[in-house]
């Protein structure tokens, strides 16, 4: 049995680091799902999202309910109406954003898609955490149900940049206190099953996902993300760009059936903090205690919720150079701490503030993820429902989710026989700098520049560092002012490149003014690219930070090239009708 279920068997077998020797054992658990046919299954057995929503709307045939009709159930309106509001305070204070390329230089999320009869939520994936067992109390650690924004209408279709994270408390531990019996729950019955048969099994009386497993009073919380406002490379000339992502977290109220606004794991309320020294002296004190430090060291910290934020913004790009994604960082100096001997990963006053960021929302969306994202889903043709050529991902999830695998992995293995697994987990992003340029080839950075931090993300600068010449005769810096975060490496499609793929490179004012002017994605896309020589990429060969692995013409699906994220449609809010 794979561990990670979306791509076809030769790509799975690169993925998953099965055997290919025939095995007599139990099959290994499952730990992640994207497969679209697998999840389709599940949604029809009962894991659509409507049934979060008190389950008070039929789901249609395919298993996804209009979101129109989820707004008839007040446990959906318990959600969009906070992210209504935040939306509608973005516009208040800054008079630019509003919805609609041609209208506004800010581009805001239109709230209407939460509402909207041709907007639905699909499932996206399903991930085993039991590793996240010391967050949950008296459970084996979670089950986790991404579900993703998309939209079908008679002009076009295509997913949203938002997801609904419904995290789950996972089984009670064994008499024994291990969580053996829960680590083989998620061993599916054969080694290998269709991925339609795998998706039912998930739902079945003896899955992960029975319907037992998915009550509401299993719901530790359920958390959105959504690219709140995003200012194209025209604005953003030397960012190539800017995007900010909504950050929120809701808990069930069973009395109510509704949900409640709640705080944001490890994500310091800064404003408040800043503002009430007492309050600011009081959290370091408690960051400071021995046990907490090692919580901290290990990853499983639980700061309490009287210091926590019920709201935050993560920005990109340019991932932890920007002091938006570090909270921490807004809060203490490095000389209010110390090194903790004999940890991990506390090993100087600056590590103990990375670490502290690297367990906070912002940080961790933005720790080598997807433009704010680490599970997108998979875009399969005939299998997807909103699959568009030109608008799809060779990769579902982050290098940040591909390398969390292999973790999530020896845990579950070691959970079948220890009672309790080292929960330790490293760093998302590593804190050395990449000292050693590479060479400069097809992808390679060619516009360095340094960040000027700012706590207000608006006015971070990037200053220009000395050009890099890209190697080739007819070699070509794609501009960080047309779009390309750091500039691109470019050039003609060559196929004696072993690093490069061809692929079509957007002309970005053209491509914008048609999608301005309401043209199918489709005939945009055809009259208004060209073709250069990109970056290969797929799962192991990810790309570099600010780009994504698209699906590209010609190559084996889970294998791409790489191109800024928000040259893929599905990866912006503007340009949606």
């Amino acid at each position: 049995m794979p561990l990670i279920r979306h791509h076809l068997p030769a790509a799975l077998l690169a993925l998953t680091l099965v055997s290919a020797a025939p095995v007599a054992q139990a099959a290994e658990p499952v730990l992640l799902v994207t497969s679209p046919a697998a999840l389709q299954a599940a949604e029809k057995s009962g894991a659509g999202f409507a049934r979060w929503m008190n389950g008070e709307s039929a789901p249609s045939t395919d298993g996804v309910t209009a979101n129109e009709a989820l707004m008839r159930t007040p446990a959906w309106r318990s959600i969009t109406e906070p992210l209504g509001a935040s939306l509608s305070g973005i516009q208040r204070r800054d008079r630019q954003a509003g919805v609609g390329i041609s209208r506004y230089p800010h581009r805001l999320f239109d709230a209407r898609w939460l509402a909207s009869p041709d907007a639905f939520f699909e499932l996206v994936g399903v991930a085993n955490r039991m590793d996240r067992r010391p967050f949950q109390s008296g459970a084996c650690g979670e089950t986790r149900l991404v579900y993703r924004l998309a939209y079908r209408t008679a002009a076009m279709q295509s997913r949203l940049p938002m997801t609904v994270n419904v995290e789950l408390r996972g089984d009670a531990p064994d008499a024994d206190g291990s969580c053996a019996a829960a680590a083989k729950r998620w061993q599916p019955p054969q080694a290998a099953m269709a991925d339609e048969a795998l998706g039912r099994w998930l739902t079945s009386a003896d899955g992960p996902l029975a319907p037992k497993r998915l009550e509401h009073a299993r719901i530790a919380q359920l958390t959105t993300n959504l690219q709140s406002v995003r200012w194209p490379s025209a604005v953003r000339p030397d960012l190539g760009g800017h995007a900010e992502y909504m950050l929120r977290a809701f808990r069930w109220n069973s009395g109510a059936r509704r949900f409640e606004v709640a705080p944001l794991e490890n994500t310091p309320d800064v404003a408040r903090l800043k503002a009430n020294a007492p309050l600011r002296k009081e959290l370091q004190q408690w960051l400071r205690q021995p046990a907490n430090l090692r919580a901290l060291d290990e990853a499983t910290l639980q700061i309490p919720d009287k210091f926590l934020a019920t709201e935050a913004i993560s920005v990109a790009p340019r991932g932890l150079e920007r002091q938006a994604n570090r909270p921490f960082a807004q809060i203490f100096a490095p000389g209010e701490w110390q090194a903790v001997p004999g940890s991990r990963t506390l090993q100087s006053p600056q590590a103990v503030l990375r670490r502290l960021d690297d367990l906070s929302c912002m940080g961790c969306h933005q720790s080598r993820a997807v433009a704010g994202f680490h599970l997108l889903g998979v875009d399969r043709r005939g299998a997807s429902r909103t699959f568009t050529t030109g608008n799809a991902l060779a990769v579902p999830h982050s290098p940040h989710v591909q390398d969390e695998l292999a973790r999530r992995k020896s845990y579950v293995r070691a959970a079948l026989s220890t009672p309790r697994p080292d929960p330790f987990r490293p760093l998302a992003e590593p804190m050395e700098a990449d000292a050693a340029a590479g060479r400069a080839t097809v992808g390679a950075r060619c516009e360095p520049t340094r960040i000027t931090q700012s706590a207000n993300a608006w006015t971070d600068r990037a200053e220009k560092l000395p050009p890099v010449a890209c190697e080739g005769t007819a070699s070509v810096c794609e501009k960080t002012s047309v779009g390309f975060p750091g500039g691109m490496c470019s050039g003609p499609c060559d196929p004696r490149d072993p690093n490069g793929t061809c692929g079509g490179i957007a002309i970005l004012s053209d491509f914008n003014s048609c999608l301005a002017a309401k043209k199918p994605f489709g005939e945009c896309l055809a009259k208004h690219t060209r073709p250069g020589n990109l970056r290969s990429c797929s799962a192991q060969q990810a790309c570099r930070d600010d780009y994504i692995c698209a699906q590209a013409d010609g190559k084996p699906e889970g294998q791409g090239a790489c191109i800024p994220p928000y040259f893929l449609f599905q990866m912006r809010v503007d340009g949606h009708s």
